[in-house]
């Protein structure tokens, strides 16, 4: 329940949608107390699992599980043993996703690029390692790119409105 006495559905969108189409004014729900870290956790765990996920939903889940996941601080089940120091966060994620850290990584990154350069990633028009390696270069640089591929007519972007 949030402040506001109200509950927050964390997963289960899509569902709900489908019921509301179906007319129907109820649907199963197991209601749970979760710390926002958890919730947060679930509901990319969920987002992740969908099959046609864009680079840029994929990117900004992985981003925001890892954040909640290093929030959620010391956790004994990351512990190899006595001796072992604990498994990083994106080492976690990528075991769980089926990924290499190294991708995982590079995903986060995503989150970096202007959002023009972005949708073009998410619309095929530009690679998606390309876009990693622009991700590091300052914003600015980054829309002069934009408007360069844009002008020179490199690719046909997507514009934001």
């Amino acid at each position: 329940m949030d402040d506001n006495e109200e509950y927050e559905m964390v997963f289960g969108h899509r569902r709900m949608h489908a019921a509301q189409l179906a007319g129907l004014t109820t649907i199963p729900a197991i209601v749970r107390e979760l710390p926002n870290d958890d919730a947060i956790v679930a509901m990319m765990d969920a987002n992740i699992q969908r099959e046609e996920l864009l680079p840029s939903e994929k990117a900004f889940a992985y981003k925001m599980k890892l954040e909640a996941m290093k929030r959620q601080g010391i956790r004994a089940d990351l512990t190899l043993s006595q001796n072992e120091t604990k498994l990083r966060s994106d080492e976690v994620l990528s075991k769980q996703v089926g990924e290499s850290r190294a991708q995982v990584q590079r995903f986060v990154r995503l989150t970096e690029p202007i959002p023009e350069l972005l949708d073009l990633v998410d619309n095929k028009k530009l690679q998606f390692t390309v876009a990693v390696d622009i991700s590091y270069i300052d914003k600015e640089i980054q829309e002069w790119i934009y408007e360069y591929i844009s002008d020179t007519g490199l690719i046909n972007p997507v514009r934001h409105l």
